[in-house]
């Protein structure tokens, strides 16, 4: 394949792992690091001349950020990587005007050996979609990333405070977990749809206002999901739950933009066992019950 001229202009998508790769759709390479050094994966991601989608696991930062300015990678799946924050910053400079879709997944960033020197941070004007999860310690603030054409964001890392300062008003979608104690200070964001991950089911609807009031202009909001998770078969809701989160919701739909919440439930959750939750809503029209394979706001993002 590397060596063809025929075959290579058509690859629009490729897999690269260092590890054994899972069966997908994609062209995949499987590499190790025993023969194939950081000059060779360098070469073989280069190879592909109109490479529009890579994702790569544990593949040699430096090959991509090499690739990245050479090659139309327009979306970018980085996952498994334990590599300084220059390292990774370098990535992101390589593909700060081109990558318009950037997914990080298991990363660990630790400090580089030398102090960071002043710089201006690096502006990614065509990213427009970022999902970070299962990461710690991404540099991904304003000193050293700013993002501002993005528009749809997925997050569960610890620091969401941190990261949401580097957050544009283009911002329109955002994916996160519903905290249990939210900070006391936080920037304010202006979303349309917003996605809460509550993972304690009902009990979680608290915790869904307390993350709300923090990190979001409630008046905002048009479409409110929620994705319930940790499903207990025998456990009803409590109505004094459903009652308070329910009025909470008609406030914002009678004060502010609200106009629809979406309950997205594990898939083979009995939908009409929730037929009498939340009726003011229902009875408005603003109540949607689905599950999970079909969810409008969560199904990019959470499932992809």
């Amino acid at each position: 394949m590397i060596t063809s001229p025929h075959l290579r202009p058509h690859v629009r998508r490729t897999a690269l792992y260092i590890t054994e790769p899972d069966a997908r759709d994609e062209l995949h390479f499987w590499t190790t690091s025993g023969w194939f050094d950081e000059e060779h994966t360098t070469s073989l991601i280069s190879s592909f001349p109109n490479l529009n989608y890579a994702d790569c696991s544990s593949f040699p930062l430096a090959a991509i950020s090499f690739a990245l300015p050479q090659l139309p990678i327009t979306t970018l799946h980085l996952q498994k990587y334990s590599a300084t924050t220059d390292e990774f910053l370098d990535v992101l400079a390589a593909g700060a005007q081109t990558l318009q879709s950037l997914t990080v997944m298991f990363i660990d960033c630790y400090p580089s050996s030398s102090p960071p020197a002043d710089s201006i941070p690096t502006i990614m004007s065509a990213l427009k979609e970022l999902r970070a999860t299962c990461s710690m310690n991404l540099p991904l603030v304003p000193e050293r990333i700013q993002m501002p054409s993005l528009q749809t964001l997925f997050s569960d890392v610890d620091d969401f405070e941190a990261l949401s300062t580097c957050l544009p008003v283009s911002l329109k979608t955002l994916v996160i977990h519903a905290v249990e104690e939210a900070p006391s200070s936080s920037k304010i964001l202006h979303v349309e749809n917003l996605c809460l991950i509550c993972e304690n089911y009902w009990d979680g609807l608290p915790s869904c206002i307390d993350t709300i009031d923090t990190f979001v202009a409630p008046s905002s909001i048009k479409h409110l999901e929620l994705v319930l998770y940790k499903y207990i078969r025998s456990r009803k809701p409590d109505v004094d739950l459903l009652h308070t989160f329910e009025e909470f919701l008609l406030n914002l739909h009678e004060t502010g933009s609200f106009e629809r919440l979406t309950l997205t439930f594990p898939g083979q959750t009995e939908l009409r066992a929730y037929e009498h939750v939340f009726p003011s809503l229902r009875l408005l029209g603003l109540l949607d019950a689905i599950r999970m394979e079909s969810s409008p706001i969560s199904l990019s993002s959470v499932q992809r």
